[in-house]
């Protein structure tokens, strides 16, 4: 017979291992779930909950048969190789090793991120006791609270970063020839722009503040700001010859005029050839176009239909 002390440390470690296996599937699953998100291979959620199960049997085997080679890193490559069948199914061996590697990484990036901010907050003191079973209880609870915010974190940065991936296929390197000086840049194809001199129907691209510091010093810029806000204020001004207004009506509805000007010409690369206009204006837009400096001009679709 156990001890009532002894009886009482059993059912402490049986509670401990069944909460252990629960966090474990919770992780497989959500790791199951990212990898989907990623790989938009859409499965069941009955064969998710069920991939994560069994992802999950390697707790209670380890303290089951504790001389079971589990660790070994044969058993372990089969087990993930298992948890993707049942999660995903077999197609053809390209989509099977593609939703494998990235099942793989994001167990390496929650798990990385997990060890760091474990490694952060961690004292000396909490390091040597690691295996008591205080600590770890307070490990199952760092886990708990931290792994959802890693899971999140590493879900919104994936999606961001193919929204970049979506939009660098718009992103074109744009050569701006005006005033002797050539100034090169990032553009951006906008199809929404339709913006055109509505006397000549000449397309208008825009660019920002920082590609016009390039041909103008700070005064001329200065001067020609104010100017440009006078006469959007009514009062009697005018501007540099080098520049025009141009009229065009808003997203609002609401009518209003950009300051352009007429380069020489405008070059955009593509792929294996550019294409060069000379009936193109630009126009000025103060400040920054996009908060994060990815590009500094916005193209109009009608420039990738004309040459010369």
């Amino acid at each position: 017979m156990f001890s009532s002390d002894a009886m009482e440390r059993k059912e402490r470690v049986v509670i401990y291992v069944e909460v252990i296996w629960l966090l474990n599937f919770m992780i497989d699953w959500m790791i199951l779930l990212l990898t989907q998100s990623v790989t938009k291979h859409i499965s069941s959620w009955y064969r998710l909950l069920l991939a994560s199960f069994v992802g999950s049997l390697i707790v209670p085997i380890s303290f089951i048969f504790p001389t079971f080679p589990i660790d070994t890193w044969f058993l372990k490559i089969t087990h993930s190789f298992v948890i993707i069948w049942i999660a995903f199914g077999f197609h053809n061996v390209a989509i099977y090793l593609k939703v494998l590697f990235t099942f793989y990484f994001m167990t390496f990036s929650i798990g990385g991120g997990l060890f760091a901010i474990h490694f952060l907050f961690s004292s000396e003191q909490y390091l040597q006791s690691f295996n008591t079973i205080k600590a770890d209880h307070i490990h199952g609870i760092f886990v708990i609270i931290f792994f959802p915010i890693i899971f999140f974190f590493t879900k919104y940065r994936m999606d961001k970063h193919k929204m970049q991936q979506f939009y660098q296929e718009f992103y074109y390197k744009v050569t701006i020839f005006w005033k002797n000086k050539k100034i090169e840049t990032t553009g951006y194809l906008d199809s929404g722009n339709h913006l055109v001199d509505p006397f000549t129907q000449t397309p208008v691209i825009i660019v920002d503040e920082v590609i016009l510091q390039d041909w103008l010093n700070e005064a001329e810029l200065a001067e020609l700001q104010q100017s440009f806000r006078k006469l959007m204020e009514g009062e009697d001004q005018s501007i540099n010859s080098l520049f025009r207004l141009i009229p065009y009506q808003g997203v609002n509805g609401h009518h209003d005029f950009m300051i352009a000007f007429k380069p020489d010409y405008v070059q955009i690369d593509l792929r294996d050839t550019h294409v060069t206009n000379k009936k193109v204006l630009v126009g000025i837009q103060f400040g920054n176009l996009v908060a994060d400096n990815s590009y500094h001009c916005l193209l109009h679709p009608k420039l990738f239909q004309q040459t010369g």
